[in-house]
């Protein structure tokens, strides 16, 4: 981690960041279908409905334990009554299907390449190139992903660095090739750069 940490300090910008922020780091997971489908779940939603509905989802099944075969005998009565969409039902039927007829192969992921991952998971419903380079970056750990789509990394473009403008997506993406090879942990400092300055916002409104 030291040697990501240097890397990134020599953009000064982002060294002041880090400076204040301190160590933050990606989490690894080997549950690639139950981290697909809280991604699904969680769509346009907020957070705290999200977390209601996905503990109600995990409670239609033994132990707790979903799986893709567990997934398919499910009725759509049944994920109704857990708050899960008309939409979200048929997305998450895909999901599993795509997991039991091997069109998403999981042991295999260790050793792919990023996109050829992206490839094969646009192939479910419901998940899009972001939703997959997000999982790539938080469940797989692959350390340079940058997702230029997502307006909380091009609005902490306008914030820290000389953006007048929100930037466009490709614009985005060329910036931050000075962050190769490890744009996701330069990805978690700008996300929370935006959430530090959200909240300095949220406290002066509140301060008399």
């Amino acid at each position: 981690m030291n040697e990501i940490i240097d890397f990134l300090k020599k953009d000064k910008v982002l060294g002041k960041i880090i400076q204040k922020e301190g160590t933050i780091t990606l989490r690894q997971s080997e549950s690639y279908f139950l981290d697909l489908v809280e991604t699904i779940i969680a769509q346009q939603i907020s957070g705290k409905a999200a977390n209601s509905i996905i503990k109600k989802f995990y409670e239609l099944f033994k132990n707790k334990k979903p799986t893709p075969d567990l997934l398919l005998k499910k009725s759509e009565e049944e994920l109704v009554s857990a708050g899960i969409s008309k939409q979200k039902r048929g997305y998450l039927y895909s999901l599993a299907e795509k997991f039991k007829d091997k069109t998403i192969t999981p042991d295999r992921f260790p050793e792919m390449a990023d996109q050829e991952i992206i490839d094969e998971l646009v192939q479910i419903k419901g998940i899009g190139k972001w939703s997959a380079q997000m999982f790539l970056m938080f469940t797989l750990r692959r350390e340079d992903i940058f997702a230029p789509d997502d307006l909380g990394l091009r609005k902490a473009l306008v914030i820290n660095y000389d953006f007048e403008d929100l930037p466009k997506p490709k614009e985005a993406e060329k910036f931050a090739e000075r962050w190769k090879p490890y744009r996701s942990y330069a990805s978690l400092y700008l996300w929370k750069s935006v959430r530090t300055q959200e909240q300095k916002k949220l406290e002066k409104k509140a301060d008399p």
